[in-house]
C-alpha cells in the first residue's frame, strides 16, 4: 500500500510540474509606431543598381519565407526582413539566408544576415549582414 501512495505522489509532483502554455507578457514595453525593414542593395561589376532575379529571404531555423520578400523598395533594393516578421523571429537573432541570381549570366548567389525580433521587441533588427553584395 505504501507503494501506490509513493506513486500517486510522484505522480501528483511530476504533473504539478508540468507548465501550461501561458501568454507571454511584455513589460514596460514602449514603442514606436514606426514600421521598419531591413534591406539589401545588389550591384553588378560597375556599382550600378542591379534588379535580380528569383530573390529569396529564407529564416534558416524556421525554414519560412520572410513575409514581403517581394518587395523591392528601390532599384536594386529588396527587403530582408521587416516589423510583420518580428514575431517569427527570436530575441538573440536567426539567419537568414538570402538569394539572388544575376539576371546577366544567372549565377546565384547566397548571404547570411542575423536578424532579431521576438514577441517582447518593439521593431526588428539587423545584427549582422550585408548592406550591399555584388553579384
Amino acid at each position: 500500500m505504501k507503494g501506490v501512495s509513493n506513486f500517486f505522489l510522484i505522480l501528483v509532483v511530476f504533473l504539478g510540474s508540468c507548465s501550461s502554455s501561458e501568454p507571454v507578457v511584455c513589460e514596460n514595453m514602449v514603442c514606436t509606431k514606426e514600421f521598419r525593414t531591413i534591406t539589401v542593395k545588389f550591384i553588378d561589376d560597375y556599382g550600378d543598381p542591379l534588379l535580380v532575379n528569383n530573390f529569396s529571404a529564407v529564416n534558416k531555423r524556421t525554414g519560412r519565407s520572410m513575409s514581403q520578400t517581394n518587395s523591392i523598395q528601390g532599384l536594386g533594393i529588396y527587403v530582408v526582413a521587416s516589423d510583420a516578421d518580428q514575431k517569427e523571429l527570436s530575441e538573440k537573432g536567426d539567419i537568414v539566408l538570402v538569394s539572388a541570381s544575376n539576371p546577366k549570366n544567372n549565377s546565384k548567389l547566397t548571404a547570411e544576415f542575423v536578424i532579431s525580433g521576438g514577441l517582447c521587441i518593439c521593431h526588428v533588427s539587423k545584427i549582422s549582414g550585408p548592406e550591399i553584395i555584388k553579384i
